[in-house]
């Protein structure tokens, strides 16, 4: 994300989404009410007389949207913000019409609040902080089996798996032969992949020692991509392996922010705080009970319940408590954190001292 011009007096920002990360940071930005202005395109009828029919054009137009639907859809890699015009650059599109802007990759948009909230500028902040990182990506192997992750802003996407039938014996020649086969195939849908995300380094991973094997493959045969691997171990394959790769901070190691393992590994301190009875409550009603008291040294919030009906009581709380100087953290529904987080009621407190 770039912000490209900021006037708080007059509640605006003016952006610049660069990666499908970012439209999932405006999707999360953008509410309700708020007047989104970009450059657009807008079917328009062109008058006619008895003797010929109607015609549609499609002319560019600069629009200004009041939102009523933000949607995000994430295999089409664009966020649609769909409302009435409250704006337009051409006096021949009505003001009040419904419209759809479409924001993708690339695209500029100036969006436009009665009140910026303190989690939404923090979420803009590490939208911006996060496009200067690297991609990671995870691949964890084992015989014949290949899953490979990116770990994005809002989770962890599953790009790809790969399945070969090696054969039996470990050592027989066909087996051999089609191991590298295999291996060859990863490789060059690792590199596909890197190329096309703008990845960085990637972490292979797996319980054997098939992940050695295949480092030594791509140091003979693709140096360049084998220069970009980190090795780590886990205990299990597939998608599994891959969230223990997280959990373990291997991305950290890469790289020193992860907004997923951050997310991921304080709801696991929230598990294990709740399991042993520490300094920890969840739940909303308790949780404003220990806010009340001063006690919250962290909150983490689902991002899920700022979309529901808690949604302005939940941001009331979450200025609370910032004023308090307590970190707040809205944690993405889309990883298992998020899911953790969402059995126990998608709201909970790290403490900093017990209240009871």
């Amino acid at each position: 994300m770039k912000v490209i011009h900021s006037n708080m007096k007059e509640g605006i920002i003016k952006v610049k989404a660069e990666t499908l990360d970012d439209l999932w940071h405006l999707y999360h930005i953008i509410e309700e009410g708020d007047i989104v202005y970009a450059k657009t395109l807008r079917k328009q009828s062109q008058r006619s007389d008895s003797l010929r029919p109607e015609k549609v054009q499609v002319i560019p137009v600069y629009l200004g949207v009041k939102a009523e639907k933000i949607e995000l859809h994430r295999y089409a890699n664009a966020l649609r913000i769909t409302g009435p015009i409250v704006h337009t650059s051409n006096e021949e599109v009505p003001l009040g019409k419904y419209h759809t802007i479409a924001v993708e990759e690339g695209s500029v948009i100036t969006i436009k609040k009665p009140k910026w909230k303190g989690y939404q500028l923090d979420r803009l902040k590490q939208a911006v902080e996060a496009s200067q990182r690297a991609k990671i990506m995870i691949v964890v192997i084992e015989d014949g089996e290949v899953d490979m992750a990116l770990v994005r802003e809002y989770g962890v996407d599953i790009i790809t798996e790969i399945r070969h039938n090696l054969g039996g014996k470990r050592y027989n020649t066909n087996r051999e032969s089609e191991e590298i086969k295999f291996f060859h195939d990863v490789a060059k849908t690792m590199i596909e992949i890197m190329n096309r995300e703008k990845v960085e380094k990637a972490i292979v991973a797996g319980p054997g020692f098939v992940k050695e094997e295949f480092y030594k493959f791509l140091q003979e045969n693709y140096p360049e991509l084998a220069k970009r691997v980190v090795i780590e171990d886990t205990s299990v394959t597939g998608r599994t392996g891959i969230y223990e790769v997280i959990r373990r901070g291997t991305v950290d190691k890469v790289y020193h922010e992860s907004r997923v393992t951050k997310e991921i590994q304080l709801v696991e301190k929230v598990i294990e705080e709740i399991a042993k009875g520490g300094l920890v409550v969840y739940g909303l009603k308790e949780v404003e009970e220990a806010a009340n008291y001063g006690a919250v040294e962290k909150l983490l919030v689902l991002d899920e319940l700022l979309r529901g009906d808690l949604k302005e009581k939940i941001e009331r709380l979450m200025e609370f408590v910032r004023g308090m100087r307590a970190e707040v953290i809205v944690v993405s529904s889309e990883h298992e954190g998020g899911e953790k987080l969402k059995a126990i009621g998608g709201i909970a407190a790290l403490l900093r001292y017990r209240i009871k």
